[in-house]
């Protein structure tokens, strides 16, 4: 029979024995040292100076003095000697240094909750979930400043997450699921999900490259609900280019477009043959605005249309003091270029207006008319006929008429002298020049003449 209890060592009374008293207080000694433990340290390497008896020690690996040789051990200063016993795997001690309770195992002393395979909190934890908490609410609070709770993954094809359950069936998750950006995930039944969101490693912007069900597919995404990317149909990003097949007829989604060059023009109902941005304000299948702006060195132009019951109004061009002078034109009717044309070349000056009025005018001398003889004769006396080519030719045959400002004759021959028309086209007219009374005066009239009709 062993002379020593196999836990705690105590020393077994002997039959026979003498003394027996010694080896009884010998046990009773340790017992004392090692129930309910409480150490004044758990790594001590130096014996205090003036211990006080029942004062119990944890030692370092490597004591000194009075405790070397004990490493790892317990040292009970009894008043006299240094008790030493050596702990087993799973006793308990309170660290009246550290405050808090230590437990030995692996060789050596650490905190009960320190390292722990498994804890539950009102509920059962398992291989799992080693953390597991039953309550109505759970608080994490700072310590005089910040909190931060953070989840950390081993490499960046893992998963770091907090995943949302009803019934223990998984609904919603958000974190790093895969990769090193922030998804959030939405699932009806736990075992189909759907991505929403996609903010990437680079900036929390919704930016490139942000994907994901509640975002923008891409620029001309319009489902409903969805967020605005950068760059799509908001500000901070290029607008939608127009391809070459693109009929605006059929752009009825509201955002920015940009036809970069006039190539796509004829037969896309566009306004005019250039480079321009649309911009598209759509508010039901027969209520939409169309606005297109040409792009180039000059000054812009506007132009705007709508669609009802009816189809696509004709487009109109919004005018400014960059367009308000220009060259009219018009197509089918319809006025599309400048409000007022001017100009004048050897034939005189016109004025052309976006309603089709035309207004020519010129200063034409009407040549020598000698008049020849003398005697009575019959008015009218002096006639003289000239063509005039208009500056700018007519739709249909203008009204012509004139004044004579100037002769070399008398003065009074001016007011003695009319002005008739003689069988005019759209690009010329015969002008008659015809004096009142009769006088044998050379004369050279001047004839101001206006002409009044349609370019269009």
């Amino acid at each position: 029979m062993s002379t020593l209890s196999p836990r705690l060592g105590l020393p077994y009374l002997q039959p026979a024995q003498a003394q027996k008293h010694v080896t009884h207080n010998e046990a009773l000694q340790r017992l004392d040292a090692v129930t309910q433990l409480c150490l004044q340290g758990i790594s001590g390497t130096v014996p205090p100076g003036s211990p006080v008896i029942g004062d119990l020690y944890g030692l370092g690996a490597a004591p000194s003095g009075a405790w070397a040789g004990h490493g790892d051990e317990l040292a009970c200063w009894d008043g006299t000697a240094w008790l030493f016993v050596a702990p087993q795997d799973g006793w308990r001690a309170w660290d009246r240094e550290g405050q808090q309770l230590q437990v030995w195992r692996g060789g050596g002393w650490q905190p009960v909750l320190q390292d722990v395979a498994q804890l539950g909190i009102g509920t059962t934890a398992d291989a799992s979930n080693r953390l597991a908490l039953a309550a109505e609410a759970s608080l994490f609070s700072h310590a005089g400043a910040d909190h931060r709770i953070k989840l950390n993954k081993a490499a960046a094809g893992d998963t770091a997450s907090l995943l949302f359950q009803s019934g223990w069936t998984g609904h919603a998750e958000i974190g790093l699921a895969g990769d090193n950006s922030l998804h959030v995930k939405v699932s009806a039944n736990g075992n189909d999900w759907t991505e929403a969101l996609v903010l990437g490693a680079a900036g929390l912007r919704v930016d490139t490259p942000v994907t994901g069900t509640a975002v923008q597919s891409d620029a001309a995404d319009a489902t409903a609900d969805r967020l605005l990317r950068v760059g799509a149909f908001g500000l901070g990003g290029s607008a939608i280019t127009l391809s070459a097949a693109d009929d605006l007829d059929d752009i009825t989604t509201s955002g920015f477009y940009y036809n970069t060059t006039a190539g796509n023009t004829p037969g896309n109902n566009y306004p005019i043959s250039s480079a321009g941005a649309l911009l598209v304000i759509y508010d039901g299948s027969t209520r939409c605005v169309q606005d297109y702006t040409l792009y180039g060195n000059g000054a812009p132009r506007k132009f705007v249309r709508s669609n009802a019951a009816t189809g696509w109004s004709p487009w109109r061009e919004l005018y400014s003091s960059g367009s308000l002078l220009g060259s009219v034109s018009q197509s089918g009717g319809v006025p599309d270029g400048a409000v007022i044309e001017r100009g004048s070349n050897a034939n005189g000056a016109y004025t052309r207006w976006a309603d089709g009025t035309q207004i020519c005018t010129h200063s034409l001398n009407l040549g020598s008319l000698i008049q020849g003889g003398s005697g009575t004769r019959s008015a009218p006396y002096l006639t003289a006929t000239t063509n005039w080519t208009y500056p700018a030719a007519f739709s249909a045959i203008p009204a012509l008429s004139g004044i004579v400002t100037a002769t070399t004759g008398n003065a009074y021959d001016r007011a003695n002298f009319l002005i008739a028309q003689s069988g005019s086209a759209t690009a010329s007219g015969n002008i008659n020049a015809i004096r009142a009374t009769d006088s044998a005066v050379d004369i050279s009239p001047t004839a101001n003449l206006t002409a009044i009709g349609h370019w269009f």
